[in-house]
């Protein structure tokens, strides 16, 4: 299993998947690297972890990010060729059977059982370059040609779903199918928002600089009028100095339990708009005020296209100094699933000899 470096969400998501695949009796080795490689470390302390490095991408701290990327592509074109070669020395030496990637487009082998995860089949450009998007859709179509299966976490509902255009646009690949929100938590039919927790919560994610923006930014409306918030930082150093200001508490992650029950409990939440962090809250039957990161053309478009279904509110950064904390937020529409879609019936399935011919995990009834 082995998810992208940009920010925590693709890794939180496999979180999941891996327990099934444990639940089924398969043996897991956990790859990654960064931050959401040692989320994956602190939460399966007892697997096997390789590091598979991943591209440092920079993000502007201006919302011209395009022009950023877009210096940084022909690296990340010659990671995606990198780290093919290295899951090839992986399944030598590890007698890798399966090979799970969320968004790493180098994951795949003619000798394994290859599935990739991404629910961006067709991505959103900004404007001046809306003529790339069926080309890179074509591009993606092939690369994921080369895996044995594509696992998109959403509902096929063409009028219900949580990614719009990113995955209902196009025709979707021939190995590729929907399997609903994947979320580490799941609500319990006891648990009820109680609002007895923080008045807000601010759960802060993402690449750098942009996610060291955003804390400060939240923090200055916190010291100009303090409420009782906790932020969870996304398993970095903070980016201010200075204590925060009463009632406010800082942390750099919390335990699953405990971060469920503090989005549950609390009064008001406020995130990117990282899809990730919107199954989650999902899932939870949690609705928050979203603030895309600039100059990523998919958050900025899921929290408009989310607006507009009425699940989510959503402002822009640089307006975000004009919000009185706390902000009061919409209830999320209860229409959804809010469970993991998987299940062990689909685990078994992959799992199964006859799936790969060089599959070697034998199949075990449920």
């Amino acid at each position: 299993m082995c998810p992208l470096d940009w920010g925590l969400g693709h890794a939180s998501r496999m979180i999941p998947v891996i327990s099934l695949f444990m639940d089924c009796g398969a043996n897991v080795i956990l790859g990654g690297s960064g931050r959401s490689g040692q989320l994956l470390k602190n939460t399966f302390p007892k697997l096997a972890y390789l590091t598979i490095p991943a591209p440092v991408i920079r993000y502007s701290s201006s919302r011209f990010t395009i022009p950023v990327l877009l210096w940084q592509l022909p690296k990340m074109l010659a990671w995606v060729f990198r780290e093919h070669r290295t899951l090839a020395r992986i399944i030598q030496h590890h007698k890798v059977d399966i090979v799970i990637s969320d968004n790493r487009y180098g994951l795949f082998n003619r000798h394994v059982y290859s599935i990739f995860v991404t629910h961006q089949l067709s991505p959103v450009v900004p404007a001046l370059l809306k003529w790339t998007e069926y080309p890179i859709y074509r591009i993606i179509k092939t690369i994921i040609g080369r895996y044995n299966e594509c696992w998109i976490p959403d509902f096929a509902d063409s009028d219900n779903n949580l990614t719009g255009k990113l995955s209902h646009r196009f025709k979707l690949p021939s190995n590729a199918r929907f399997i609903g929100i994947l979320s580490r938590f799941t609500k319990g039919s006891d648990e009820i928002e109680s609002h007895t927790g923080y008045d807000m919560v601010a759960v802060l994610s993402g690449p750098e600089p942009q996610i060291s923006i955003f804390e400060k930014m939240i923090l200055g409306r916190l010291f100009e009028k303090p409420v009782n918030t906790l932020i969870i930082n996304g398993m970095r150093v903070a980016a201010v100095n200075a204590a925060p200001p009463a009632g406010i508490t800082i942390v750099s992650h919390l335990r699953e339990e405990e971060f469920k029950k503090v989005l549950i409990q609390a009064r008001e939440i406020i995130c990117r708009s990282g899809y990730s962090g919107i199954m989650d809250l999902v899932a939870l039957g949690r609705s928050a005020l979203l603030v895309p990161t600039p100059g990523q053309s998919e958050q900025q478009y899921l929290a408009k296209y989310l607006g507009r279904r009425k699940l989510f509110d959503w402002i822009k950064q640089d307006k975000l100094s004009s919000v009185e904390f706390p902000v009061k937020r919409l209830p999320v529409s209860t229409s959804f699933p809010a469970v993991v879609c998987l299940d062990k019936t689909d685990i078994y399935r992959v799992l199964q000899k006859e799936n790969h011919k060089n599959c070697k995990i034998p199949y075990k009834e449920s």
